[in-house]
């Protein structure tokens, strides 16, 4: 019913047909009726023919009753279909580039309403840091015979996601038996140990292979790692590709290159006669003598794409299979077999006779080539059609892709639940394009707002399908920000930048992100969002100025969220995490007379809601006595090591400083602290691989494997115990590959 109400002239068509039902079906039954006393009759007259048409008449009335009956009910299921009622609204068909054309007009026209004079600017970073690169490899695996003999350790740290069962991509990984690690253009893989009986002996670690990728700019086979997944199968390595126009040539006179070009010229080499190197003028012409030949070559950027290499553990790390996706690289996520993986391609409107097809996004399996379909793209109406934002499911077993494009705002943070993908990105909206999008803004004037849009794209078995599109106020700090519980989307956000114009909210949101509540105000004048987390029924959340709020907020009612405990202490975490159900970890910055000093680690015990505590925290090296220092895990959650049931946290420390004698010197170094429920935080060591260091040999990252402790360098892997952490009992040198950890001597 509420499907037909929805949908006025469908229930005007079901209106004429129920009536056209209800005439035909009256005709059929006093059809029957008639036949019926008409056949008595015959009988008593001794009359054997039926008079002809009357099974005809009888055919043709039943026809005509049952196929409105039929075109009802097919109604009715479309009304009746869970998928069909969760369709936007907004949603506008696509079925070739001109569509995209006049929506683009369509939307300039009205963000042109009424003479604003505001023009349209997308807030996110659609380039993606240029971390990566990508294609060829040169893979190093020694001189010696792998044999598939011992097995790892099932006891190892894995990397620290934020939802359980979904991985996300990081630069280091173990499975237990190899260590694999990525530092600029290469992938090395060191050997860690073996079982020996019921025990993990790490003492012949060693490298055992190294992917190096080439950085030549003008070349196929340019490639930068950016991160890797591993499971029992497969290691997974992404990166980006970046391709350039490329050329060269001899030429007298000044060269002129295509407008594109121009300022992306390289350096030129001198004439024969031996004449200096030539350089560009103002209008990035190269100029020089007409009597002199010069050699010249020039680069001029043109895209990017995202390639992932797949290599097959059981087969010496061989290359298994090969993955292509044109864009820029918004993020990605692993759940089991399935990959995800989120891309986004600018749409330059600006250019002259821009040709859309070259636009349209495309992906490669081992070298074939797939191209999306103008008919396939979801456009909500009202959002910026700047861009194609694409989420791809990839199947590693089977090696199938499915693509789901959606024209409009690209975003930058997201969060993947192991049901759907939450794709966020702040943007400014214009009247009368935002009263398009939300039904609560009614206002003709000429306005504009800054909303955080919401892409919701349901995942499942490598398939991924656009849900719904939803807008609320403010900004969010980072993939933390966001939670999906029970078919909701939990999320905050901060808006404005300062004093009494700030106002921290946190949202509920329905699973057609629909606002169901909201609360506001949260923190003291002019704090802002620090850190968010949440967990079950609870979020748990920071804001700071000067002093450092820590809140409980009860969710158990979604329609009715509340601050039920509040905690101040100096400083601030940056960083929450869950440490079990009744405490909570927070990495962040001690107090110094309301700014930030030393590293602060602190574990909150929330047992009971109404009432956070402390149960221990550290100020680790004020920065006062050394100069500077900070740690990477303030702002990025994989490089810190979190283990309830060892009782460790380990986390990269870096300081520096100076002195007239010996100059700057670095320190780098994993920080580990011990902790218990009872006694808190208790100081373990500090794992340096050397100490004032003029070569900058930076820590970054540690993991453990069974009661084995691995810190990793971008020079060493060192291994000690977690029992005595500064103790190196094993090293292996990243520079140097060792014989084969499988090979005949070690078996013997």
């Amino acid at each position: 019913m509420n499907f037909l109400i929805s949908n006025p002239v469908i229930a005007f068509i079901v209106f004429i047909l129920l009536g056209f039902v209800v005439y035909t079906g009256t005709k059929l039954f006093n059809e029957v009726i008639l036949n019926k006393a008409l056949k008595v009759r015959h009988q008593q007259m001794r009359i054997s023919t039926v008079a002809k048409g009357i099974k005809a008449r009888v055919t043709g009335l039943t026809v005509a009753t049952l196929v409105p009956m039929a075109i009802i009910v097919a109604f009715v299921a479309v009304g009746t279909n869970t998928a069909a009622i969760n369709v936007d609204k907004n949603l506008l068909s696509i079925n070739s580039s001109s569509d995209i054309f006049e929506i683009y007009e369509d939307f300039n026209e009205k963000l042109n309403a009424r003479n604003t004079s505001w023009s349209f600017r997308n807030t996110t970073n659609d380039m993606a840091n240029p971390e990566t690169a990508l294609d060829g490899f040169d893979g190093s695996s020694g001189d010696y015979d792998i044999k598939t003999t011992g097995s790892g350790s099932d006891d190892y740290s894995e990397t620290n996601n934020q939802v359980i069962g979904v991985d996300e991509m990081d630069n280091v990984l173990t499975d237990g038996k190899f260590i694999y690690t990525m530092n600029y253009n290469k992938i090395q893989i060191t050997f860690a140990g073996v079982m020996v009986g019921d025990d993990f002996d790490a003492s012949q670690i060693g490298l055992y292979k190294t992917f190096e990728y080439s950085t030549e700019s003008c070349t196929d086979a340019q490639f930068y790692p950016q991160g890797m997944f591993v499971d029992e199968d497969h290691l997974i390595v992404i990166g980006n590709q970046y391709n350039y126009y490329c050329g060269e040539g001899q030429s007298k006179g000044d060269v002129e290159l295509p407008e594109t070009d121009k300022s992306e010229v390289g350096s030129s080499e001198t004439g024969e006669d031996g004449t200096e190197p030539i350089e560009k003028d103002e209008d990035g012409l190269i100029s020089f003598d007409d009597d002199v030949y010069v050699d010249y070559h020039y680069m001029g950027y043109k895209s990017s794409s995202i390639k992932v290499l797949v290599y097959n553990i059981s087969e010496d790390f061989s290359l298994q299979d090969e993955y292509s996706m044109d864009g820029y690289f918004t993020g990605t996520r692993k759940i089991g077999d399935s990959l995800y993986i989120v891309t986004n391609n600018h749409i330059p409107f600006y250019l002259e006779d821009v040709n859309l097809d070259d636009y349209l996004p495309t992906y490669e399996v081992n070298g074939i080539e797939v191209d999306a379909d103008y008919e396939d793209i979801v456009y909500v109406e009202g959002t910026s059609p700047n861009s194609f934002t694409t989420f791809y499911g990839i199947n590693l077993d089977t090696t199938e892709v499915d693509m789901e494009v959606i024209l409009g705002d690209s975003g930058y943070n997201l969060y993947v639940s192991n049901e759907n993908m939450y794709l966020v990105g702040t943007n400014y909206y214009f009247w009368p394009i935002l009263n398009t999008l939300v039904d609560s803004v009614t206002t003709e004037e000429s306005t504009f707002d800054s909303k955080t849009a919401i892409l919701k794209v349901s995942i499942g078995n490598a398939e991924v399908e656009y849900e719904a599109f939803g807008l609320i106020t403010g900004n969010t700090l980072n993939q933390f920000s966001m939670d999906e519980y029970e078919g909701n989307l939990r999320i905050t956000t901060t808006e404005g930048w300062w004093g009494e114009e700030i106002n921290n909210r946190l949202y509920v949101l329905d699973e057609n992100l629909k606002v169901v509540s909201m609360l506001e105000n949260l923190g003291k004048v002019g704090e802002t969002i620090k850190s968010t987390r949440f967990v079950g029924d609870y979020a748990y959340l920071v804001t700071f100025e000067q002093t450092d709020p820590f809140y409980v907020i009860n969710l158990s009612n979604p329609e009715n969220p509340v601050v039920e405990g509040e905690l101040i202490i100096p400083g601030y975490s940056a960083y929450l995490q869950p440490l079990g159900e009744n405490y909570i970890l927070g990495i962040g910055y001690g107090d110094n007379d309301g700014g930030t000093a030393g590293l602060k680690i602190a574990i909150f015990d929330v047992s009971d809601k109404s009432n956070p505590v402390i149960l221990g925290e550290e100020v680790i090296f004020d920065y006062s006595e050394h100069g500077w220092g900070y740690s990477s895990a303030t702002y990025n959650h994989k490089d810190l090591l979190v283990s309830v049931e060892k009782g460790i946290i380990a986390l990269p420390f870096n300081t520096s400083s100076y002195s007239e004698k010996d100059g700057y010197s670095f320190n780098s170094g994993i920080l580990v602290y011990n902790f218990d429920f009872t006694n808190g935080l208790d100081y373990s060591g500090f794992v340096q691989h050397e100490q004032d260091s003029v070569e900058d040999v930076y820590v970054y990252k540690s993991k453990f494997i069974s009661e084995y402790f691995y810190t990793v360098s971008n020079k060493y892997i060192k291994v000690s115990t977690l029992l005595d952490v500064e103790e190196i009992l094993y090293s292996s040198d990243l520079e140097e590959t060792v014989y084969s950890p499988y090979s005949s001597d070690l078996e013997e």
